[in-house]
């Protein structure tokens, strides 16, 4: 196992977190937690998690946007010692685009930005990919990483 272990979370696993889930935010605070203390492993998604993570849940339901909010969806990103941002770029296209080949031949049908996501775990080296689409554990195939859901070693009681 490596000194410093990387967790790649797809945008939902912050929508999540961003919308409180009570089913989930006690795991995700605690992966959090697990992180700080380490000072060593680290959460990395894509740039494009910026974009798809674009409102609350309480903003879409109400059809009113919430400048509280926004900066709630601001801060996510704001502390990189916990948080990096992979950017784009033409190796993570390479490797996206081979993931929507070889998905085609499976008859799998992946959104192209899933498969940035996924191409984006792999160029990183992730020890894990945690989303909560279902649908993305079998890619752990073609990325040859393990794609979960978000799991804490000690999960939060309370």
């Amino acid at each position: 196992m490596p000194e410093n272990r990387i967790f790649y979370w797809d945008a939902n696993v912050f929508i999540y977190y961003l919308n409180n889930d009570p089913h989930k935010i006690k795991t995700l605070e605690a992966i959090l937690d697990e992180i700080q203390k380490s000072g060593k492993d680290k959460i990395i998604t894509s740039a494009i998690s910026k974009v798809e993570v674009a409102w609350a849940a309480s903003e879409k339901l109400n059809r009113a946007l919430s400048k509280d909010e926004e900066h709630k969806i601001d801060n996510l990103w704001n502390d990189p010692s916990i948080i990096e941002i992979v950017d784009l770029n033409d190796e993570i296209t390479y490797i996206a685009r081979r993931i929507l080949r070889e998905a085609m031949i499976k008859t799998w049908k992946p959104k192209t930005n899933d498969a940035i996501h996924l191409a984006s775990a792999e160029w990183v080296g992730a020890a894990e990919m945690h989303t909560y689409d279902t649908k993305l554990y079998k890619y752990n195939q073609l990325i040859g990483i393990e794609v979960k859901a978000p799991a804490a070693k000690q999960p939060k009681l309370f």
